[in-house]
């Protein structure tokens, strides 16, 4: 006896066992008649207290408020904890339109752009990707020049390492003047000693020329990016909420190593283009330094999540814009069917036979009914005279009284 009581007083908790609902007795459910001893020891659902609940319920007391949480300092930089590589990677579309009055004027805070002001001629598309050891750039552009008739555009792919270090970058442009294609492409890579290899071409219809040069980037302070790693940095710099000036170095087409410089305004602004507007606007101004003087070339306004909503250079015609143009309702022309027949030589003669036709039975019927002649004088007589501007109207009500008379 006293072995089989040690058993049973032995404790076995069943811990971290899965718990089947349908074995809990309903406690709306009355139990049998048995003796204490033999009534088997269950607990309901609502008799069961987690862990998680006698902790909170221990904490309560001294459980800090929402307002304490949100002015406490926890020494940890929040940016630290978002995905910042992934923030600047996605793809966006946008339109390229020619002014049709005037150069473009940004300077005020609320900008608004009209249907009449804007003559969509191209489009633009960014991407960005993601690489293993840093991004991918792939952009493109194609628009109509003049009448419409001849198209130019650009076609650019270039890769940085995390550090937004070039890695390597080509950029072409394709233009027609007159009866000439012209072709200039632009070639950088960047090898294991921080030299920088550039190889500059210029195509006019066959002939085509073609420059190298070597550029040393050891010990550099600033950054060396060109068209494409511009774009990825001002992403980053947006996304990153960057306020003042950033300096970097690039080299345009023409093999010319410029000195630039990105200043990111402090205040948002507002910009409207058609039927969309957007609002908490960051403004970027790219300045080049020419003559050691930085002077404004392009300016930019980008959503906070890094996406361009109106690029604009400077002395240009032309502008880069997110919204596009709202859609043209297309009304349907509808043929006029009582003028269709006319074409259709056999509808035409089957007209004129019944024309006559009818004017023969007509001229018939009143001839043997000569009592109708003069209804029909009366009628013309009073039509003349109240020339009323419902003609079918009028003659419904003039034969109803006429048949009441």
């Amino acid at each position: 006896m006293d072995t089989e009581g040690k058993k049973e007083l032995r404790l076995d908790p069943p811990l971290f066992v899965t718990c089947d609902l349908d074995q809990f007795r309903d406690p709306n459910k009355k139990r049998a008649a048995n003796d204490a001893c033999e009534e088997l020891d269950k607990l309901d659902a609502q008799d069961e207290i987690s862990v998680s609940s006698i902790i909170s319920a221990l904490l309560h007391p001294i459980e800090p408020s929402d307002d304490q949480y949100k002015v406490c300092d926890w020494g940890i930089n929040p940016k630290q904890f978002l995905p910042t590589k992934q923030a600047v990677i996605f793809k966006e579309q946008l339109f390229v339109s020619k002014l049709r009055n005037t150069n473009c004027k940004l300077n005020e805070n609320l900008k608004i752009f009209f249907e009449r002001e804007l003559e969509q001629i191209g489009r633009f598309c960014l991407n960005v990707e993601e690489a293993y050891d840093g991004y991918m750039i792939f952009s493109s552009s194609k628009m109509k020049k003049g009448k419409g008739l001849v198209e130019c555009g650009h076609q650019l792919k270039g890769k940085y390492d995390d550090k937004f270090l070039l890695i390597c970058e080509k950029r072409s442009e394709f233009d027609r003047i007159d009866n000439t294609r012209v072709e200039k492409t632009l070639e950088l890579r960047n090898h294991a000693d921080l030299m920088l290899t550039a190889i500059r071409e210029t195509k006019i219809n066959e002939e085509v020329q073609r420059f190298k040069a070597r550029i040393d980037i050891k010990d550099r302070d600033h950054v060396f990016v060109l068209d494409g790693g511009i774009m990825l940095l001002m992403r980053h710099l947006v996304c990153n909420n960057f306020v003042g000036n950033f300096e970097y170095y690039t080299m345009n087409l023409y093999g010319r190593v410029l000195r630039c410089n990105l200043v990111v305004s402090k205040e948002r602004k507002i910009v409207r283009i058609f039927y969309r507007t957007y609002k908490n606007v960051v403004h970027i101004f790219t300045q080049q330094c020419f003559n050691d003087e930085l002077q404004d070339v392009a300016e930019i306004f980008m959503s906070p999540e890094g996406r361009i909503v109106l690029h604009y250079w400077r002395g240009y015609n032309y502008l880069l814009h997110a919204a596009c143009m709202p859609p043209k309702r297309k009304e349907p022309i509808l043929p006029k069917m009582e003028l269709m027949w006319r074409q259709n030589e056999q509808l035409s003669r089957k007209f004129r036979e019944l024309k006559a036709l009818n004017y023969e039975n007509a001229t018939k019927y009143l001839s043997s009914n000569s009592q109708l002649a003069d209804f029909m004088q009366d009628y013309v007589l009073n039509l003349l005279r109240y020339k009323p501007t419902n003609v079918l109207e009028f003659s419904i009500m003039f034969f109803q009284n006429m048949s009441r008379d």
